[in-house]
């Protein structure tokens, strides 16, 4: 199975646990949602306001992991960035929903490797 493989069933899964480590390195997870899939990267959704946007700001490095319906966990390590033509991106995907200033798009890159236990 290769990255792409893993980031489609992790788009099918829909809620995964994303691992990110705060200023401190401690380490903080939390359920969120896959909106979208691209080749090597997936696309996903935080506040400003929140700790995870924080996080993903000062230490851009993210763990990834789901597990499907058959008992396949799935785990990613990447990179988020935040993306430049956030409001273009929701217009093309999202169009039923007001563009919120607040809850900003990433991308989360494959940098390292895709695991399938």
């Amino acid at each position: 199975m290769n990255a792409q493989d893993c980031l489609n069933m992790l788009r099918e899964i829909k809620d995964v646990s994303f691992a990110t480590s705060d200023k401190e390195g401690k380490p903080h997870n939390r359920i969120i949602d896959v909106m979208l899939v691209e080749e090597n990267a997936l696309i996903f959704c935080t506040g400003r306001g929140k700790n995870f946007y924080s996080e993903i700001i000062d230490n851009p490095y993210v763990s990834v992991c789901g597990m499907n319906k058959n008992w396949q966990m799935f785990r990613l390590e990447g990179k988020a960035e935040k993306l430049a033509e956030q409001k273009k991106i929701h217009r093309q995907n999202f169009s039923r929903k007001p563009f919120d200033e607040r809850r900003l798009p990433f991308k989360f890159k494959i940098y390292s490797r895709c695991v399938c236990d």
